[in-house]
């Protein structure tokens, strides 16, 4: 199977530039995923009461080859929001503890920095990154000049979800470390959209999701613990094996639907087959192709330096929006233009995102561009 001649669950008469919000379905992950609730739904308890274990970890090696990480350091958890509202929950802090964020952070983290803020009286700096940035090293020397003698945890984005920015975490978290903090890589992106080594990376926490880029079915994400945290972070819900140690108090949180977890491995199978080397360029071609078709046709400028990208992408759009405004336009379009994709802002700005998977193709980021320019007023 080529590149070109994958096949997917999404609608073809839609123009679909959302990939990262949700995910989507290749039809064979789809068909693995319908044999599996089928052999479940067989003998449920044979499932979770004998088989459960032994599939957990089989899922879970496969997770750290992808992830390049030790297998003791990796747990499961529901998505990318749950694993980062249980580091910060776990995480140990007192009042007047310190927080650096920064300002692509994905909302959910914001709500979660603010209850910790509001719980336990910690303070929180978001630090505001450009977009327009063109070294690791000014990101680096912009985060690590909000950290003050008070700051305990440094919270960034490994693929920004606001921006599509992707943040040198590598860098940063030696940095980070070398001013004795602790850092949470949020990567609900990363996995599969970037090639992803956490050996090499080292973050204290890096959560990443795998029915985005990976295209399990929703929902299912893996945790990465680094080894001197492991004896403090536990799930937010307790189960039957919450004291006997870090892997056995995640792997049974209570009952779940087991399919999104364990048809990781058919989707890796999936990509594997493709190459992701080349499914990775073909991502960020489709991405930045279309993007450039979006700017022009607007008559505004594709964002960010291309070597903070990966398979999103940001333009311009040529009016300001306010929060009813993006969410009325990413409606209208969908139903009107039956074109899917995301409206966002950042410092001011207000911008269309865009993503590339495999199933799209030149044409949709032209009737993006169609679309945008009718509802905008800028049609030439």
């Amino acid at each position: 199977m080529s590149l070109e001649q994958t096949h997917w669950l999404v609608d073809p008469d839609v123009a679909y530039l959302n990939h990262g919000g949700f995910g989507a379905l290749p039809v064979p992950v789809a068909e693995a995923a319908a044999a599996l609730r089928l052999e479940i739904e067989a003998n449920p308890t044979d499932l979770f009461m004998r088989q459960w274990q032994e599939r957990v970890d089989g899922v879970r090696a496969a997770v750290a080859a992808l992830v390049r990480s030790d297998e003791d350091d990796l747990v499961f958890v529901a998505n990318a929001t749950t694993g980062t509202a249980t580091v910060l929950t776990m995480f140990p802090l007192q009042p007047g503890d310190h927080i650096v964020t920064t300002d692509h952070r994905y909302p959910a983290v914001a709500s979660q920095t603010v209850a910790q803020a509001e719980r336990r009286g910690v303070e929180i700096t978001e630090v505001a990154i450009p977009l327009d940035v063109t070294t690791d090293q000014q990101v680096v020397d912009l985060v690590l000049a909000a950290v003050t003698p008070q700051t305990r945890l440094v919270v960034v984005d490994h693929i920004s979800s606001l921006t599509g920015f992707v943040f040198p975490v590598a860098a940063l978290t030696r940095a980070v470390h070398d001013a004795g903090l602790a850092i949470l890589v949020d990567a609900a992106h990363a996995p599969g959209q970037v090639d992803v080594d956490l050996r090499a990376i080292d973050a204290d926490f890096w959560v990443g999701n795998l029915h985005k880029w990976v295209c399990s079915p929703r929902a299912a994400a893996t945790l990465r613990v680094a080894p001197q945290w492991q004896d403090r972070i536990r799930p937010l819900v307790p189960s039957h094996d919450y004291a006997n140690g870090f892997q056995p108090a995640f792997d049974w949180t209570g009952t779940i639907d087991a399919v999104p977890l364990l048809t990781i491995p058919a989707a890796l199978t999936f990509w594997d087959a493709l190459g992701w080397d080349g499914v990775r360029r073909q991502q960020h071609a489709l991405a930045t192709d279309g993007a450039a078709t979006v700017a022009a046709a607007l008559g505004t400028r594709v964002a960010i330096e291309d070597r903070f990208t990966a398979a999103m992408r940001l333009v311009e759009l040529p009016v300001q929006l306010d929060d009813a405004q993006r969410r009325d336009l990413i409606s209208t379009m969908t139903r009107k233009h039956k074109v899917t994709a995301h409206a966002t802002e950042h410092q001011g700005t207000s911008y269309v995102r865009m993503c590339g998977q495999l199933y799209n193709r030149p044409s949709d980021y032209e009737r993006l561009a169609s679309a945008l320019a009718a509802e905008l007023g800028t049609e030439g």
